[in-house]
């Protein structure tokens, strides 16, 4: 199912590959409006699966100009802090998506750029570092028109974003479901330290579809299977 994603004010659309939500709400838990809107104490009392992961400041992992037939821009990555316990900021994610969210996990990754109708792919995968028994990882990018959750699994690896008429960045958040447990009480924040994203397909969309062509990134690196996609671990 094809949804439209937005930053900020408007949409930011998912153009061929979407990402849903996991399964299993806590019974007779009713599941937060967003974690923005929710009020801080509120969930802690209701909560409190373990104590809140340390925050750390945000952590650039590529940089790199763009060009080509699409003309020219700037691309940067930066990854956010590790947020237990709590759902991603994003509207009626949430209601979609009905899973435990005092057992969630998950990071921020934003995409900055410089023109508007910036769309692409962004992929996580795992490693060979990554523990076999991790629970479903998902990507889910800022604010859909149409309801999360709506695949099988639920818990997609990839999404796909169109920025318009946004503050030039969309944010990406990879979620790992059931990292909180009697046997992980702190979470699993060592989880996406194995992870690996992949960021392709980068085009202009409304001058249908032109691509860009990545050039030498100044941080991070270009696939090696693909010069055109840009591949770093997650911090």
């Amino acid at each position: 199912m094809a949804r439209a994603v937005r930053t900020a004010v408007v949409a930011v659309a998912v153009l061929a590959t979407t990402a849903g939500c996991g399964l299993g709400a806590a019974l007779g838990q009713a599941p937060a409006t967003t974690s923005a809107a929710a009020d801080p104490g509120t969930v802690a009392a209701a909560t409190s699966p373990a104590p809140p992961t340390a925050a750390r400041g945000p952590v650039q992992v590529a940089a790199l100009p763009l060009g080509g037939r699409a003309g020219s821009d700037q691309l940067t990555v930066t990854v956010g802090p590790v947020q237990t316990g709590l759902v991603p900021p994003m509207p009626n994610w949430p209601e979609s998506c009905r899973v435990d969210y005092a057992a969630l996990q998950y990071v921020p990754v934003t995409l900055g750029y410089g023109r508007d109708e910036l769309a692409g792919h962004l992929t996580v995968s795992t490693t060979a570092a990554t523990p076999a028994d991790v629970g479903p990882i998902g990507v889910f990018f800022d604010g859909a028109a149409q309801p999360y959750c709506q695949d099988d699994p639920p818990f997609q690896p990839v999404d796909t974003f169109w920025s318009h008429q946004s503050d030039n960045r969309v944010t990406a958040y990879v979620v790992l479901q059931d990292a909180v447990t009697p046997a992980t009480p702190q979470g699993r924040a060592d989880v996406f330290g194995t992870l690996d994203i992949r960021i392709d397909h980068l085009r202009v969309h409304s001058g249908g579809d032109v691509p860009y062509t990545p050039g030498t990134p100044t941080v991070g690196a270009l696939c090696p299977d693909d010069a055109d996609a840009v591949c770093v671990p997650l911090p």
